[in-house]
C-alpha cells in the first residue's frame, strides 16, 4: 500500500524538542530520505508553526519546559486546524503509564530515546500512510454522499415526471390519483364536503385541424393556467390527457353556486384580453360527495364526466344554459347545466 503515500519531497514534518541535538539528529534522519523538516524548540513555537502552516506529521517531545508535550498535544487536538494531524511522541520515558497518557491525550504512536533510525522511519511512514488512507476514505465518502444526493435528485425528478403532465405542469392521470385518493380518504374521515370537476376544452380538434397542433397545445396550456388561477393551491388539478382536466376541491359546505361563475369569469376575461383566432370555451361537469354516504372518487369522476358530456351536447344544440341542481343517485350531488 506504500504507493498510496505522497512523495517524501511533498511531505512536511514538524519536530518539537527542547534539545537541539535531538532536533538535529531526527532532522538528519528524515531529510536524508527526502522529507521536508521544520523544527521547534518549545511548545509555544510548535503551536504557532502548526497553526500557521499545518504539517503532515508532528514528532513531539514530552519533557519540555513551560509546556510539556501532553499539553501541546491537547491544544493541537482541540483546534479544527490541527486536530487531524498525526502525532508521534518522542521521549526517554519508557514507563507504561507515560505511553498510556500519550495515547489518552491523542497521540498516535510513541518512540523512545535513543532513536533507532529504521524504527523512526518505519513509524513515520506508517503514520503518514494511515493519515493518507483516512483522507482517501473521507474523500470517497464525500464522493459517495454526492453521488447519493445526485441519485436522489434524479429519482425525485423521475418521480415528478411520472406524476406531472409535461405540457401543462399539472398533475397527470397517475399524479392525480396518487394525490387525490389520499386527500379524498382524509376528507371522508373528517366528514368534509368535496366536489369533482370534469373539464373538457370545446372545439380542440377543430383548432388542431384548422390552425395546427401548436395552437392547440397553447389552448391546452391556457386552459391549465386559468384552472390554476381559479382554484386554490390546496385543490388538486390534473390534465387527464388530451383536452380533459379534473379537479378535486374540498369545501366546508354544500354551497357550490360560485364554482362555474368564477371559472367562466376568468375565461371571459382571458378571451377579452387576448386577440387570438379562437375563443376559449370549456364544458364542465360537477359532482359532489355527501356526508355519511359511501361514494368513491372514481364514481365522482365518472359522474362528473357524464355531466360534462351533457353540457357539451347541450351547447351543440344551441341551448341557452343555466345552472341547476338535482340529485339522481344516492351518494352524490350533481350540478347540471340544463335549460
Amino acid at each position: 500500500m506504500s504507493n498510496l503515500l505522497k512523495s517524501a519531497s511533498e511531505t512536511n514534518i514538524l519536530i518539537v524538542d527542547d534539545t537541539p541535538d535531538n532536533l538535529r539528529l531526527l532532522a538528519k534522519m528524515l531529510e536524508s530520505h527526502g522529507y521536508i523538516i521544520r523544527k521547534s524548540l518549545n511548545g509555544r513555537m510548535a503551536l504557532q508553526a502548526a497553526y500557521r502552516h499545518p504539517p503532515d506529521l508532528i514528532l513531539l517531545d514530552i519533557n519540555m519546559p513551560e509546556m510539556n508535550g501532553y499539553e501541546v498535544c491537547q491544544q493541537l487536538k482541540a483546534s479544527k486546524i490541527t486536530d487531524q494531524i498525526p502525532i508521534i511522541f518522542i521521549s526517554a520515558l519508557d514507563q507504561i503509564n507515560d505511553k498510556l497518557q500519550a495515547f489518552e491525550v491523542g497521540g498516535q504512536d510513541y518512540i523512545t530515546k535513543p532513536f533507532e533510525e529504521l524504527e523512526v522511519l518505519m513509524r513515520v511512514k506508517n503514520q503518514l500512510l494511515i493519515k493518507q488512507q483516512y483522507q482517501q476514505l473521507l474523500e470517497q465518502n464525500q464522493r459517495l454522499e454526492h453521488e447519493i444526493q445526485e441519485r436522489l435528485k434524479a429519482e425525485a425528478e423521475i418521480r415528478e415526471l411520472s406524476l406531472t403532465d409535461e405540457l401543462t405542469g399539472l398533475y397527470n392521470r397517475r399524479g392525480f390519483f396518487w394525490q387525490a385518493n389520499q386527500q379524498f380518504k382524509i376528507l371522508q374521515r373528517i366528514q368534509m364536503f368535496c366536489y369533482v370537476l370534469f373539464v373538457d376544452i370545446d372545439g380542440l380538434k377543430q383548432i388542431n385541424d384548422s390552425l395546427g397542433h401548436e395552437i392547440g397545445d397553447k389552448m391546452i396550456v391556457d386552459t391549465a393556467q386559468i384552472l390554476k388561477q381559479t382554484f386554490r393551491d390546496s385543490d388538486i388539478i390534473a390534465r387527464l390527457g388530451g383536452d380533459e382536466f379534473v379537479i378535486l376541491v374540498h369545501v366546508k359546505s354544500r354551497n357550490t353556486d360560485e364554482i362555474y361563475p368564477r371559472l367562466q369569469t376568468n375565461i371571459d376575461r382571458f378571451n377579452q384580453e387576448h386577440n387570438y383566432p379562437y375563443q376559449l370555451s370549456i364544458s364542465v361537469g360537477v359532482s359532489q360527495s355527501a356526508l355519511n354516504e359511501n361514494v368513491s372518487l372514481e364514481q365522482l369522476i365518472e359522474e362528473a364526466d357524464k355531466l360534462m358530456y351533457e353540457d357539451k351536447c347541450a351547447k351543440r344544440l344551441g341551448n341557452h344554459l343555466a345552472l341547476t341542481w338535482y340529485r339522481p343517485t344516492k351518494g352524490s350531488d350533481r350540478l347540471l347545466r340544463s335549460k
